[in-house]
């Protein structure tokens, strides 16, 4: 399924001139903290996959992103799922600012399983993570790519 694409970090200091702050970390984020909470948002998200949970990955994810899911469950049917999530290590790449919203660029790595009795794999992927430069809402998914 095509994911949406990330927007590399030299569209971000082209995009300045249009209220667009250039992509990095503020001085004053949490690093720590976002990351920690976003392996948690990870993990949760795998094992709402696995159950076919539509509540919770509502919860975590745009709009948009969870028609995407919503439809790559539909065509898994009734098959099931279970990943086991064997390690899971997660960096900061940038965050992107516009007038509504922030994106968190999180590059997660590990192994894992998807198959129970089979050795976990390696994966790569980039979550992006957008909450609203204003008033309330938390950080959701907005879009995974998937690292070759």
């Amino acid at each position: 399924s095509a994911q949406p694409a990330l927007q590399p970090a030299g569209a971000a200091a082209a995009a300045a001139s249009q209220g667009v702050q250039p992509w990095g970390v503020p001085a004053d984020f949490d690093t720590e903290a976002f990351l920690r909470n976003a392996k948690v948002y990870f993990v949760r998200l795998q094992a709402a996959w696995d159950a076919g949970n539509l509540d919770d990955i509502r919860e975590f994810t745009t709009p948009e992103m969870f028609a995407e899911i919503k439809m790559d469950l539909g065509d898994r049917g009734t098959q099931g799922n279970h990943t086991d999530v064997v390690t899971l290590d997660a960096t900061l790449l940038g965050i992107e600012s516009t007038d509504n919203q922030h994106v968190a660029s999180v590059r997660f790595s590990g192994m894992i399983r998807e198959n129970e009795g089979e050795a976990a794999q390696p994966f790569a992927e980039v979550w992006n993570l957008a909450k609203p430069a204003s008033g309330a809402g938390g950080w959701v998914l907005a879009g995974i790519q998937q690292e070759s």
